[in-house]
């Protein structure tokens, strides 16, 4: 027994000493804990943890779908990180390890959370932003101010240009750049010092095609417009200087295709102006392709006899087109009053038409036919009318527009008059809405649309105020809302239709989109 005894003895010993020995083995070090802070200042994350007794170093990594692949890894000497240049408006997930002098001895992943970037303070260019060689760059003023812009091909990341920004550019928040070339992609890089601020794509448009009159270095000679017209070819694009004022003082009779529009100047953005004492014709027998009105203000002098086109000949017309313009203080927009005049296709779009008089914005007459008329994302306020027709036409569309104080409020003009003329293919209005009709003489009572007994007249998603008063004759299926346009728009009166009644169920999806 003594000796079972002393061997029991000395296996206890053994046993201890070997577990005191185990005790003391270097072991796995702590998981770092965040301390301070885990933030974003634009595309910036600033992450901070406890120090770790023991550690070497520290492992960051950040990623975007919890670590199923890893963004960015890091190495650091201390348990704070600045990390600059990642994505806009992104979250990203961080997590850190202590790594110590023997690795297998490092922490396990600490995740400190989740933390989102914010967005780019650089505005993406819209299309009127952008011409076919230079980019208007705007931005939102936030934080550090921003210093200079750096534009750099799409394809290869050559650079272009790098532009230093003024105090003017800083309070204006936008700077032209220009010196592009058409139909290509760039990026823009916004900085602050060498802090990135923002990024984005664009590409530039496509150049002018056919030839390219170019009037903007004529300045002072209202009647350049004019005298140049009867002198180039047909297909010509003329472009006019931006604030400048053409004259048309005496008859001008038009025998060419032609497109008269502003010069692209995003510096500028006051539309050119043709302003009228007299009117357009066209040259009797002429056949023209297309004549279009992109991005002109179009002013007549009074609203007894004044028109954009007065014509009195026979003439043969593909496209007449107003596309981004204005134009007011007319007895009418365009008049075919006699000669046999034939259109394929009439265009307004994206315009603003105001104070029209008793030849509508369009009129035509007897011996006179356009088929296809096409009037959309457009306001028209303190017009007697819109279309009236003495001959039927193929198709009418009426889309996204604002009508304010139209027609004429004697209970006998129309919107939309064929009188007893068919609409082949019919009449078509849709998203639009109607406010009260002009005063005459304290009556606002209208009428919307007259046109032979077997035109299909199709609408939708269509409202009018609760002070649009009707005669009869109304769009189908109109919904009457239950406000004023006082009410509804924010200031109709002076031609501010922003839609100010939020409870507005078509606010979103009707009228002109200017204003939604």
């Amino acid at each position: 027994m003594k000796k079972i005894s002393v061997i029991l003895a000395i296996t206890s010993c053994i046993y201890i000493s070997c577990k005191k020995k185990d005790d003391t083995a270097p072991s796995r070090l702590f998981r770092p804990v965040i301390a301070g802070e885990l933030t974003a200042d634009s595309n910036t994350v600033v992450a901070s943890w406890q120090k770790i007794a023991g550690a070497a170093a520290y492992a960051l990594e950040l990623s975007r779908d919890t670590f199923r692949t890893t963004d960015l890894s890091l190495s650091l000497d201390t348990n704070a990180a600045v990390v600059k240049k990642l994505l806009f408006n992104q979250l990203y997930q961080v997590r850190v390890k202590a790594i110590a002098a023997d690795t297998l001895l490092n922490s396990k992943w600490s995740d400190l959370g989740a933390v989102k970037t914010l967005s780019s303070i650089l505005k993406v260019p819209g299309i009127d932003d952008i011409t076919y060689n230079s980019v208007r760059v705007r931005w939102t003023t936030k934080g550090a101010a921003v210093t200079s812009i750096k534009i750099v091909k799409a394809a290869d990341n050559a650079l272009v240009s790098t532009v230093a920004l003024t105090a003017g550019d800083l309070v204006n928040e936008f700077k032209v750049a220009e010196g592009l070339e058409a139909s290509t992609r760039y990026i823009i890089f916004l900085y602050s010092g060498n802090e990135e601020r923002g990024y984005a794509d664009f590409t530039t448009k496509a150049p002018f095609s056919g030839t390219i009159v170019d009037l903007t270095a004529i300045t002072g000679r209202p009647g350049v417009l004019a005298d140049t017209l009867p002198l180039i070819p047909s297909g010509s694009t003329v472009l006019l200087k931006r604030g400048e004022t053409y004259n048309i003082s005496s008859t001008v009779s038009l025998n060419k295709s032609l497109v008269i529009m502003s010069a692209p100047d995003l510096s500028n953005t006051t539309q050119a102006k043709i302003f009228f004492t007299s009117n357009f014709n066209f040259e009797a027998g002429t056949v023209i392709d297309s004549l279009e009105f992109n991005d002109i203000y179009l002013l007549g002098d009074n609203y007894g006899g004044r028109y954009v086109f007065n014509n009195s000949n026979s003439a043969t017309v593909g496209k007449i087109k107003f596309v981004n313009s204005r134009a007011e203080i007319f007895r009418g927009m365009v008049r075919l009053q006699s000669g046999t005049t034939n259109v394929n296709d009439f265009i307004i779009d994206n315009c603003i038409i105001d104070s029209i008089g008793n030849y509508f914005i369009l009129n035509i007459g007897a011996s006179s036919r356009i088929n296809h008329i096409s009037i959309t994302n457009s306001t028209i306020y303190k017009v007697e009318g819109v279309i009236a027709s003495a001959q039927g036409s193929a198709a009418v569309l009426i889309s996204d527009c604002t009508f304010s104080e139209a027609p004429l409020g004697n209970s006998k003009n129309y919107y939309v008059d064929y009188n007893a003329n068919e609409v082949a293919n019919g009449i078509t209005v849709s998203n639009c809405i109607f406010g009260i009709g002009k005063d005459s003489k304290g009556a606002i009572t209208v009428k919307d649309v007259r046109a032979g007994a077997g035109t299909v007249i199709g609408a939708s998603n269509n409202y009018r105020t609760s002070d649009h008063l009707s005669a009869g004759n109304d769009f189908p299926n109109i919904t009457t809302y239950t406000r004023p346009a006082l009410q509804l728009w924010q200031a109709p009166g002076i031609g501010d239709f922003k839609i100010a009644d939020n409870a507005y169920p078509g606010r979103n999806s009707t009228g002109d989109p200017r204003w939604r």
